[in-house]
């Protein structure tokens, strides 16, 4: 008998970001962010994120949090767009394939925070902070203070926050419709 895990994200988000070209940190957040908007709606998560090209600004993957569908505590938005950039390129290592950024619509938690060495990405950006998700009630997990340095330690630029105050009102309204905090 064969396991198997599936995640998958709305036919809506791929249609969206396929031929999506986004060139500036600004025209890539706003496009998470109202991924991230979308994802409120289907009672998901307010998190979003986008792997994109640094030379040409192609979006080559997006991800939204699929946790709640996916019974999969792991399916975070950044988690779901750096998984489906490397299945799209066909790499583990995004670096062998060119330069790409991680565009989120938060600053990533433990978990994404952890993944993101790994992932061969060249730069990372963000929206909201750690503090504007913990204040509407998410637990982001332990993080250390030093995050910002330690990247750029392994030569990942970290850019953010971008559109900080867009990307918390998406916060702000996933926390009056009573989402699931997990």
């Amino acid at each position: 008998m064969k396991t198997k895990v599936e995640l998958t994200i709305p036919d809506s988000l791929r249609e969206h970001a396929k031929g999506l070209i986004a060139k500036t940190s600004e025209a890539r957040m706003q496009a998470v962010i109202a991924w991230s908007r979308g994802n409120v709606g289907r009672a998901e998560g307010p998190f979003a994120a986008g792997v994109f090209d640094l030379d040409s600004g192609r979006c080559v993957a997006a991800g939204v949090n699929r946790v709640i569908s996916s019974g999969c505590s792991v399916a975070h938005g950044e988690m779901m767009a750096l998984m489906l950039a490397q299945q799209t390129l066909g790499v583990v290592n995004l670096a062998e394939k060119g330069r790409f950024v991680l565009t989120t619509s938060a600053q990533p938690c433990s978990q994404c925070f952890g993944a993101i060495p790994w992932s061969g990405v060249e730069a990372m950006e963000f929206g909201a902070t750690r503090e504007d998700v913990e204040a509407i009630g998410f637990d982001e997990g332990p993080c250390p203070e030093n995050w910002r340095e330690l990247l750029e330690g392994r030569n990942i630029r970290v850019d953010g926050p971008i559109l900080r105050e867009e990307a918390s009102a998406v916060l702000q309204e996933y926390a009056r419709s009573g989402g699931n905090l997990y």
